[in-house]
């Protein structure tokens, strides 16, 4: 007798499950993913960041209120923000900082207003203000001793123009409705007068020094620019 043959056994087809991409998955998908990441910090830094993640993942849209710039600018180079909500996010985040900004110091040195003002390249603690009298303060916020205060002329001698000498930073630049774009030290002395209108209708009104040219530029009231 020949042996009985078996039934074929039927191939069962099988079928793989593959985990969706994050991209290719609706936003309803990726929902409850959004609700565990936010559940697992309580402080408001975590809830923004969960909540910047989340937009992300739903594709490009306006960012929300996020307090991180980092986070905000990681979003646009992954091509999840448009510029236009960075822009939005760097302003807000921007505005939540100035809640911390307050009054250092305040001081009144002059019987005018402040026409101009010039950082200390090297010392950022020290600040050069000019007035419209022409008076000039080197002012060190950072310690208690008096400031440098050179006298100006009064009516007419205004300061629209300060920058510290580059190369040395006991000097400065400034210029003036005096009529002078100038160099002086801070004990009051007058190194170089750069250009002078020779008149009181002509007068310099703007300054900016460039080291490696070596060079000075000033711009006067009737639109000339004098290197």
């Amino acid at each position: 007798m020949a042996p009985k043959k078996r039934p074929e056994t039927q191939k069962t087809s099988e079928i793989v499950l593959r985990p969706r991409n994050k991209r290719s998955r609706s936003p309803l998908e990726l929902e409850p993913e959004a609700k565990k990441l936010c559940a697992k910090g309580s402080g408001p830094s975590r809830r923004c960041d969960s909540d910047c993640l989340w937009v992300g993942l739903a594709g490009p849209q306006i960012l929300p209120p996020c307090r991180s710039i980092v986070r905000t600018l990681h979003q646009h180079k992954l091509g999840r923000a448009s510029w236009p909500s960075v822009q939005q996010g760097l302003q807000q985040s921007f505005l939540h900082t100035l809640d911390s900004y307050r009054i250092l110091q305040k001081a009144a040195p002059f019987d005018r207003r402040a026409t101009s003002l010039a950082w200390h390249p090297t010392h950022p603690s020290t600040v050069a203000v000019g007035s419209k009298g022409g008076d000039i303060m080197l002012w060190n916020f950072g310690i208690k001793d008096k400031p440098t205060f050179i006298k100006g002329i009064g009516a007419g001698g205004s300061i629209t123009g300060l920058k510290f000498n580059p190369l040395n930073t006991n000097q400065f630049y400034a210029s003036s409705m005096e009529g002078t774009t100038r160099l002086q030290d801070f004990k009051g002395n007058i190194l170089r007068v750069f250009a002078s209108s020779d008149t009181i209708n002509i007068w310099f009104c703007s300054l900016d020094v460039s080291a490696s040219s070596r060079m000075v530029v000033t711009g006067d009231n009737v639109g000339n620019v004098i290197l």
